[in-house]
C-alpha cells in the first residue's frame, strides 16, 4: 500500500495543478508510478470544446499522436459513449463498461493503443454528461494486465480530491471566461470603460479610457491605480469605488449603480462617472470587481444608425 508521504506528495501536486497547469502531467506520472501503470491521460470536453487529452504522464508521447487522436479518434473512443450512457463516475471495471473482444476491435484501439504496447485499460470517470466529460484513463501492458486491488484502492481514496481540484479547475476557467468576456465588451465601447477592483487596481481599459488617462485632466494612472487627477477629487472617487464594491460582496438580485462629477484641472465641465458591481454567475473569489464608465460633456457622443436600431 502507498505511504502517508507518498500520498501526501500525490495531493500536493493534485491542488497545485488548477493554478498549475503543468502540474497535471506531475500528477499523472506519479500515478503510473503507484499504479504501475504505462501511461495515463486527463480527458475532457464540454459544450464548447471536444473530447481531446488536456494532460499525460508516464511514457512521452509524441505530440502528433496526440493530434491524431484529436482529430480522427476522439469522437469515436469505443469507452466514451458507454460511458455516458451508464452515467457512472469513480474508478469503474473496463471489462464491464466494455468487454475486450469489443475493444481490441475498436479502431482506436488497432491503430493507436495496440502500436504503443497498450492491451488493457483502466478508467477513473469524474463527471460524464452530454454537456461535460472529464475522466482519466489508464494504459497498462501485457505484463501489467487490469489495475490490481491496491491500485484500485488508490485511486478510490483519491477520487474525491480529484473531483475538487477539477471543480477549482472549473471555476477558475469560468472566472477567466467572464474576465476575457467583460475585456472584450470594454474594448467595444466607445466609451471610456475601466474594470477596477474596489481598491481602485486598473484590471483593464479600453483605448477610450487609455487616451482619458494619457490627457491627466480628469483622471490619471499612479502605480497601476485609478486616481483622481484633482486631489479635491480623489476622496470622493476612493468613496465611490468601496461604496459600489461593498454592495457587490452581497450578491443582490439588483445591483445599484453610482454617479459621480469629478471636477477637472483645466476647468472643462467635470466629467461624469458611472460605477457598478460586475455581476457575478458564482462566487470566483474575494475582489468586488466594478465596472467604470466616464462621459465627458465636451465631447458628443455618436452612435450608427444601425447600434440605435439595436
Amino acid at each position: 500500500m502507498i505511504s502517508l508521504e507518498a500520498f501526501s506528495e500525490l495531493l500536493e501536486v493534485l491542488y497545485a495543478a488548477p493554478l498549475h497547469p503543468g502540474r497535471w502531467g506531475r500528477f499523472l506520472d506519479l500515478l503510473c508510478v503507484h499504479t504501475s501503470s504505462r501511461s495515463s491521460f486527463l480527458m475532457c470536453a464540454d459544450s464548447r470544446q471536444t473530447l481531446s487529452i488536456r494532460a499525460q504522464g508516464g511514457v512521452p508521447h509524441d505530440p502528433a499522436v496526440l493530434a491524431t487522436y484529436a482529430a480522427e479518434y476522439s469522437g469515436r473512443d469505443p469507452m466514451v459513449l458507454p460511458l455516458i450512457r451508464s452515467g457512472s463516475t469513480g474508478v469503474l471495471d473496463c471489462e464491464e463498461l466494455l468487454p475486450r473482444a469489443a475493444l481490441v476491435e475498436s479502431d482506436v484501439y488497432r491503430y493507436l493503443n495496440a502500436p504503443a504496447g497498450y492491451r488493457y485499460p483502466g478508467l477513473m470517470a469524474l463527471t460524464c454528461t452530454l454537456r461535460r466529460f472529464e475522466a482519466i484513463s489508464f494504459w497498462r501492458s501485457e505484463e501489467e494486465g487490469y489495475l490490481n486491488a491496491d491500485s484500485v484502492r488508490l485511486l478510490e481514496m483519491l477520487f474525491p480530491h480529484v473531483l475538487s481540484a477539477m471543480e477549482i479547475r472549473q471555476a477558475l476557467g469560468t472566472s477567466d471566461a467572464r474576465a476575457t468576456g467583460a475585456e472584450a465588451m470594454a474594448d467595444a465601447s466607445a466609451t471610456p470603460t475601466f474594470l477596477l477592483l474596489t481598491n481602485g487596481t486598473i484590471q483593464h481599459c479600453n483605448q477610450a479610457a487609455r487616451e482619458l488617462l494619457e490627457a491627466g485632466d480628469g483622471l490619471v494612472q499612479k502605480n497601476g491605480f485609478l486616481c483622481a487627477a484633482d486631489a479635491k477629487g480623489r476622496e470622493p472617487l476612493q468613496n465611490l469605488l468601496k461604496s459600489v464594491g461593498a454592495a457587490g460582496f452581497s450578491r443582490p438580485a439588483f445591483l445599484p449603480a453610482r454617479a459621480l462629477s469629478l471636477n477637472r484641472i483645466s476647468g472643462l465641465k467635470p466629467l461624469q462617472l458611472l460605477a457598478s458591481p460586475v455581476p457575478h454567475e458564482r462566487d470566483a473569489g474575494p475582489d468586488a470587481t466594478l465596472l467604470l464608465l466616464v462621459t465627458d460633456p465636451e465631447k458628443p457622443i455618436y452612435l450608427r444608425d444601425d447600434l440605435m436600431r439595436d
